[in-house]
């Protein structure tokens, strides 16, 4: 089981540390670029390592640079006021009792948990307002604790996850989303950053999806909470796999009575979720392969149980349109604060 009191640059393969650290003639630009290379691995997460790392590597696309830094910037303040609510620590005392009812159910040591994903969300988002993103000559969006509806409702706080306010098995989904969220949304935004045939991007892109396997598995301590809670439950998982898709996918076989839009929402998280043909290339062209036909599987059952291993096997990206179109109901004014 993962211990999330354990430093997160720990996680990352020594040898891809030392990689990066003796990466001379990418950190080696100046005095603070240097400053900002170690202050990125101290903190350990993707948006502080790309932003450490790429403002040489990726140079000639600054712009898009500062998108997805910007971008993630939204994404991390929703998750950090999320858990400074749920525990009674926002700036903003309504936020605070809006999960009164809920804290008093949580377990202590899930509110253990929670405690120090929020410090991890911390991090990022002090990181990435000041210093990544001035780093690239942007500015971050204006967000305060009071711009977000964590039910969903974009401000009218009567939204369809209204119920995570009130009820411990609504809360710990919700926060599983939430997480889930971040982890396809980190991949989907991967991409932006790749420049074929530079050695110094690929260190860093590859240093920066380890650590945000780190992310990931938030999620699956989440889900371990859940299934603990709820030992009956099949539907739930004690691992971190992702299996099937929709609202399916979510295991959300605890929740009675789910307002339809928290339905269609789910749906949307984990859209896709379900894939398993994957583009390769072949030595000649893009080609299509289904991993849940390949020959020579080890997968024991029929079919089915090799498309669910298949599944399992793969966590699917979403795009920023895709992305938006989840947060968008929990952030105020959602245009104002950036969002397209």
């Amino acid at each position: 089981m993962t211990n999330l009191n354990q430093p997160i640059l720990d996680t990352v393969d020594p040898e891809i540390v030392d990689r990066l650290v003796t990466r001379r003639d990418a950190i080696r630009k100046g005095a603070s670029m240097s400053s900002f290379v170690a202050a990125g691995m101290a903190m350990g997460s993707v948006p502080v390592l790309l932003a450490a790392l790429s403002k040489d590597v990726f140079a000639q696309t600054p712009s898009a640079i500062l998108d997805v830094l910007q971008f993630a910037f939204i994404l991390e303040n929703l998750e950090n006021e999320f858990y400074r609510a749920v525990l009674g620590t926002s700036a903003v005392a309504a936020q605070n009792a809006a999960f009164a009812t809920v804290r008093a159910q949580i377990p202590a040591t899930a509110q253990q948990t929670f405690a120090q994903i929020q410090k991890h969300e911390q991090q990022h988002t002090d990181f990435l307002g000041h210093v990544a993103i001035p780093l690239f000559g942007g500015t971050a969006p204006s967000l305060s604790a009071n711009d977000f509806d964590f039910t969903g409702g974009n401000g009218s706080g009567n939204g369809p996850f209204l119920q995570a306010t009130t009820r411990l098995d609504h809360l710990l989904l919700v926060a599983q989303a939430v997480e889930d969220t971040g982890v396809r949304a980190y991949k989907g935004q991967a991409g932006r950053l790749l420049i074929n045939g530079n050695d110094q991007a690929d260190v860093a892109l590859e240093s920066a999806l380890r650590i945000h396997s780190v992310e990931a598995r938030h999620a699956a301590k989440i889900r371990r909470i859940r299934r603990s809670l709820n030992m009956g439950d099949t539907s739930l998982r004690f691992s971190g796999y992702v299996s099937g898709g929709g609202v399916g996918a979510a295991g959300a076989g605890n929740i009675s009575n789910p307002p339809a839009a928290a339905v269609a929402a789910l749906g949307l998280i984990y859209d896709g979720e379900d894939n398993t043909v994957h583009t390769v290339f072949n030595g000649v062209a893009a080609a299509n392969i289904d991993a849940a036909t390949l020959s020579g599987m080890d997968v024991i059952g029929d079919a089915s149980a090799r498309r669910d291993a298949a599944m399992m096997a793969f966590d699917e990206p979403l795009t920023k349109d895709q992305v938006v179109a989840i947060v968008r109901g929990f952030i105020k004014d959602d245009a104002a604060r950036g969002l397209p």
